[in-house]
């Protein structure tokens, strides 16, 4: 039986599937990268949600990678994990 790593490689040899992926990079990077501030917060969804003054469902959703948060959402959730959120531009 194939691991996911061994799945993923032979999958992103067809070239309709890399491109998709590659097309949910940038979400899936931004959620991992919140998902890592929590950790290292120590926090639940439930208490950052508390700390936005949101729901614990829609910060399930922001750590999801299913779309990009709004600049505004992403700001309150880097101020409710106590981290400095840091957006810039790099040469492609």
């Amino acid at each position: 039986m194939k691991n996911f790593e061994e799945l993923k490689q032979e999958w992103l040899k067809d070239p309709e599937f890399k491109q998709a992926y590659q097309n949910l990079q940038p979400e899936y990077e931004l959620a991992s990268m919140l998902i890592a501030a929590r950790a290292r917060a120590k926090l639940t969804q439930a208490e950052v949600a508390a700390r936005m003054g949101t729901t614990q469902s829609v910060v399930a959703r922001l750590e999801g990678g299913r779309s990009l948060p709004s600049l505004k959402s992403f700001y309150k959730y880097a101020s409710a994990v106590g981290a400095k959120p840091s957006i810039k531009l790099v040469t492609a």
